[in-house]
């Protein structure tokens, strides 16, 4: 009984810490705008022009 209370606390820990570090890679992944309008900017020119 003991051994099972133990792994439904790690797999809860381990589930929050990966939920955490994919978060904050979402976050730093955040796009500013200038960077959004080169972004548009360039592939107008790889496929129009």
């Amino acid at each position: 009984m003991v051994m099972d209370h133990e792994i439904i606390i790690f797999t809860t820990i381990f589930a929050v810490f990966i939920g955490f570090i994919v978060f904050t890679i979402f976050k730093r992944r955040k796009r500013s705008p200038k960077s959004i309008y080169k972004l548009i900017d360039d592939l107008e020119k790889k496929y129009i022009y």
